[in-house]
């Protein structure tokens, strides 16, 4: 191969070369008697390992610093290097996996070439502490990830529960205003809606069941008629001014679909954790539209 142009040269050493026209002008230089290993291998190595290890424990010494009672007990340790790993678990933990990689192949590379590299010891050891801080991070991930999919649980509940309450909110602002529950939450439309969260509000419960009732008890009082309750919606017309004193609300759970176990529930303002037996909702599905009672 040519010094000057890197060709390779097909004829003898002593001629030119045909790419630059280069020629030899003396013997090659001697080997030297003594080649210095490297420190190279076992430097990068155990940089690899000096930096992940400062990156996890800085991440946990931050975490501890921004807990509201400072202490070193074990249990708020593991805390904060829970915490640590989970926030490193895009970042710290994929490239301490990838750094562990490239240190197992310089350390072999050492292995195979001792009389070239020097620093094995430290190597070997930077290669522990790489793998072992790498470790260490999957697993406290992993401890974690009960508690994340609880919590993710709550906040999922915690969301549904706050459309159930809102929608809750405007009946009783509905109720405050007109004296009575609405027939259909279409009805909700005649509240003033100046931000228009009842607009928004009816866009998300529009496939929900909704179906109200009153308690005649008190009407039936003197009037000669059996006490008990009435469904908005039933034929029966000859109350004057029925007012809707019950209601009840299922709304499609996650799946977008009602009657399935993850429907949502609320009744009179309580939320249910299951579905109903025998919701009023279902029975009275097929009632005709409501009609205003008329006086006698």
């Amino acid at each position: 191969m040519c010094p000057c142009c890197g060709e390779g040269l097909a004829g003898e050493p002593e001629e030119a070369c045909a790419s630059c026209g280069a020629r030899r002008v003396g013997p090659p230089l001697a080997l030297p008697e003594r080649v210095l290993p490297s420190y190279g291998h076992a430097l990068a190595v155990c940089a690899a390992a000096l930096l992940l290890l400062a990156a996890a424990l800085g991440a946990t010494v931050g975490s501890l610093l921004e807990f509201e009672a400072f202490s070193l007990d074990a249990k708020t340790l593991l805390r904060a290097a829970e915490t640590a790993a989970w926030r490193l678990k895009w970042t710290g933990l994929p490239a301490g996996f990838l750094l562990t990689g490239l240190c197992a192949w310089a350390y072999r590379r050492m292995r195979r070439e001792p009389a070239r590299f020097v620093g094995h010891r430290h190597a070997r050891l930077g290669l522990m502490t790489t793998a072992g801080t790498a470790v260490a991070l999957a697993v406290l991930v992993g401890i974690t990830v009960p508690e994340r999919l609880r919590m993710r649980e709550l906040a999922l509940r915690a969301a549904e529960n706050a459309v159930l309450y809102e929608t809750d909110l405007a009946l009783a602002r509905y109720r405050k205003r007109f004296g009575t529950y609405p027939a259909a939450l279409t009805d909700l439309r005649r509240l003033e809606d100046p931000d228009g969260s009842i607009a928004r509000l009816l866009t998300v419960i529009a496939p929900g069941e909704y179906k109200a009732e009153t308690d005649l008890a008190s009407l039936a009082a003197g009037r000669g008629r059996p006490r008990g309750r009435r469904r908005a919606g039933t034929a029966d017309t000859s109350d004057a001014g029925i007012v809707l004193t019950n209601y009840g609300l299922t709304l499609p759970g996650r799946d977008r679909l009602l009657g399935t176990a993850d429907d949502l529930h609320i009744s009179d303002g309580r939320i249910r954790e299951e579905a109903p037996a025998a919701t009023f909702v279902k029975a009275v599905a097929a009632t005709p539209t409501p009609v205003r009672a008329r006086s006698n």
